[in-house]
């Protein structure tokens, strides 16, 4: 058994799931450092000096350390004082600032890139959760950096050609189908903002309501500011149609997955699609695009049944349209494919990852 320092800026959310699935499975010992709860930007400048004093005070009881990103590996491991050894690292990118679209005003977040090049840089292992999110790292950093000093490009490029899949866990004790009764149960369980496309959703369910269609809505998710006029609009549009809207504690929100028919996604950003992947667990049919990392989550035998190609208000006014036992006639096959996304299954392997980064160094 080996003891893990796991280094996590953002310990909430998905992050916090993240880490408590694995250390719930794994056969190893797992303790965090959380970094300042200051914000995203606030907590990558101010966690560097936080996670080195973390790793100082905890060196002679450390096997291997895991760096959950955003983090700025490469400035946390250079404070560490000259008697201190650096542990065996692993990068565990859940996300990468090169793979988000671009931002309500435009342009790419430079510094937040250069930060992720030499977090890889610094480590000696680096995850990801999808096949996606590897391409986009392989594809397109590598060029980014090339730019930015000639000949670091070929580098990052061969430290990418190693890189780890290792999805995201769930846990799914408590996700069952629950059968529910009256109209179609439409589920949004993304956060209101720009990048998953709420503008959209609201605009499918808005038109489908004026054409007659009958559904309810889960209207879940933490709103931020770009999701603000969207969720606004779907409130004084829809709101007898509303069964449930905010952020919920645990047990309401796995409560409203298990009674969700449909699960939905406008999303031009996605590494994973843990809400969706836990919505499909507890039952609900995907109708999701075919792109990002969702063609990972669904049987590849359905991808042209469950991922639509071009528009959102055209999938699900076809799905609408079918009777509850019709449109969960793939429920079988959805449910199983996400079992294995189970905690159980995969925190072995991360378990397995760590083990030969600790064999490495001895």
């Amino acid at each position: 058994m080996a003891n893990i320092l796991v280094l996590e800026p953002w310990y909430r959310g998905s992050h916090r799931k993240w880490v408590e699935g694995w250390r719930s499975a794994s056969r190893h010992q797992i303790k965090v450092a959380a970094g300042p709860d200051a914000g995203w930007r606030r907590s990558l400048v101010l966690g560097p000096s936080c996670f080195a004093e973390a790793i100082t005070q905890s060196a002679t009881e450390i096997d291997a350390l895991v760096a959950s990103s955003p983090i700025d590996l490469a400035t946390v491991l250079g404070l560490l004082g000259p008697t201190i050894s650096r542990p065996p690292t692993l990068l565990y990118m859940h996300e990468s600032q090169i793979g988000y679209p671009p931002g309500p005003k435009g342009g790419q977040a430079q510094g937040a890139i250069i930060n992720d090049w030499t977090a890889v840089s610094a480590a000696d292992k680096v995850a990801v959760a999808t096949r996606y999110h590897a391409r986009v790292l392989i594809e397109r950093m590598p060029p980014f950096v090339e730019e930015l000093v000639p000949g670091a490009g070929k580098k990052l490029e061969n430290l990418l050609s190693n890189i780890k899949i290792l999805p995201v866990g769930i846990r799914t004790t408590d996700l069952r189908p629950c059968a529910p009764t009256g109209p179609l149960r439409v589920m949004w369980n993304h956060r209101w903002s720009f990048d998953k496309g709420p503008n959209e959703f609201v605009h499918a369910l808005s038109v489908l309501a004026s054409e007659g269609q009958e559904f309810g809505v889960y209207a879940l998710g933490e709103v931020e500011r770009s999701g603000r006029r969207a969720r606004r609009r779907l409130l004084n549009q829809l709101e007898d149609r509303i069964v449930l809207y905010g952020h919920q504690q645990e047990g309401a929100y796995a409560d409203a997955l298990c009674r969700s028919d449909i699960v939905v996604s406008s999303s031009h950003h996605d590494f994973f699609g843990l809400a969706v992947t836990e919505a499909i667990a507890a039952g609900a049919r995907p109708v999701l695009p075919n792109r990002l990392a969702y063609p990972e989550i669904v049987p590849e035998s359905l991808h042209s049944t469950l991922l639509y190609e071009a528009d959102l208000l055209e999938a699900l006014r076809s799905v609408l349209s079918n009777s509850r036992q019709m449109l969960h006639q793939y429920q079988s096959a959805t449910m199983a494919h996400v079992a294995n996304f189970e905690w159980s299954k995969l925190a072995p392997k991360y378990d397995a990852l760590v083990d030969d980064m600790i064999a490495s160094r001895q």
